[in-house]
């Protein structure tokens, strides 16, 4: 129950961010993505099952709040959650490079399959184009602020142990 909360209380601050921080902003055509970042980051401390259905509850929240078409970021979201699940039993886990190759690949991933979908329901005008100038800066900026958040968990964990 206490990691239910937890979660809830992430994916409310997640949601705050997005919205007023990253709102309307494009920083060089992309911005981050909060709730793709805890999804990774949640399904990396637990497992696929974890990651496939919280993937779901926020993608499915993302969809009532933010897209045109329902199903559109839950069924990318499932996806992200479930792989980064899969990736995680794989690798060494304790790696910085491999955390952050992990949200990269997630960032690219959800951005496809978002811009798939939206393609082929004519919500968007170019997938190439937008595939190019949007999801790769976005997965960048995913990537840094991972790196920020895996040095501040290091930090404080660090303190925690003296």
């Amino acid at each position: 129950m206490k990691k239910v909360i937890i979660f809830i209380f992430l994916v409310l601050i997640c949601l705050v961010l997005q919205v007023t921080l990253v709102g309307g902003l494009q920083f060089k055509g992309g911005k981050p993505d909060f709730l793709l970042i805890l999804i990774v980051l949640w399904t990396w401390n637990t497992d696929w099952r974890e990651g496939l259905t919280l993937g779901f509850i926020v993608g499915i929240l993302e969809d009532i709040l933010f897209s045109p078409l329902l199903g559109l970021n839950t069924f990318s979201l499932c996806l992200v959650g479930f792989l980064t699940g899969e990736i995680k039993e794989r690798v060494y886990e304790e790696n910085i490079a491999s955390v952050l190759l992990t949200v990269g690949l997630a960032s690219i991933l959800n951005g496809a399959a978002i811009f798939f979908w939206s393609s082929v329901f004519h919500l968007s005008v170019s997938f190439l184009k937008k595939f190019s100038s949007l999801v790769l800066v976005s997965s960048l900026y995913n990537c840094l602020l991972v790196f920020f958040i895996f040095l501040a968990r290091e930090k404080l964990w660090k303190k925690r142990a003296y």
